[in-house]
């Protein structure tokens, strides 16, 4: 029985945004075009097959090292990999790409091919965040109500150690604050 092929609805609902397979021989990433463009390679160029290199010059500054060095690692261990990362594109801004699949080796143990999809994250963590957001400020609603609570009871210690756990979820909202800007200031 013939597989039906995945309708592009059903891959785009579950955030694949496009295929990747590395030839470890020729040293060259091909991407499909979707994938490609996310990444602001040109997607003629890129199906044809990419450096390495080139790919991580679109990750994050941040993410290259610790992409870079997995990616190595992975080709001398073979079988599945994941690896998250942010993107580097001024087109399509910051975006966090999950990158599934696995490695083949040949008989003598050698990284010959890796291919997998690649999954668009950044919307997900957005709304993570926005959650985390939402119970960080219920916390801080439900411990302000517990210090008046301890207060009313004439309980100092109790209070003070609601008012220790308060300086911490402050913590926890700050870092929901956004980041200042690198403006210098008059």
């Amino acid at each position: 029985m013939a597989e039906a092929p995945i309708p592009q609805s059903v891959l785009d609902a579950s955030g694949v945004v496009g295929t990747w397979v590395h030839d470890y021989w020729a040293g060259q990433l091909a991407l499909s075009a979707s994938l490609a463009g996310l990444l602001g390679l040109d997607p003629e160029a890129a199906a044809r097959g990419v450096s390495l290199e080139a790919f991580l010059d679109r990750t994050h500054p941040e993410d290259r090292i610790r992409i870079e060095s997995y990616l190595h690692a992975v080709a001398e261990t073979g079988g599945p990999m994941e690896a998250e990362f942010r993107t580097r594109d001024t087109r399509t801004g910051i975006r966090t790409l999950l990158m599934r699949g696995r490695i083949e080796r040949d008989p003598t143990g050698r990284a010959i091919r890796g291919r997998g999809i690649a999954i668009d994250r950044t919307e997900e963590q957005a709304a993570n965040l926005v959650q985390s957001e939402r119970v960080v400020n219920r916390m801080a609603e439900h411990i302000i109500a517990l210090r008046d609570l301890a207060r009313a009871l004439h309980r100092p210690a109790l209070t003070d150690r609601i008012e220790h756990l308060m300086i911490e979820i402050g913590f926890e909202l700050a870092r929901f604050l956004p980041e200042p800007e690198d403006e210098p200031r008059h």
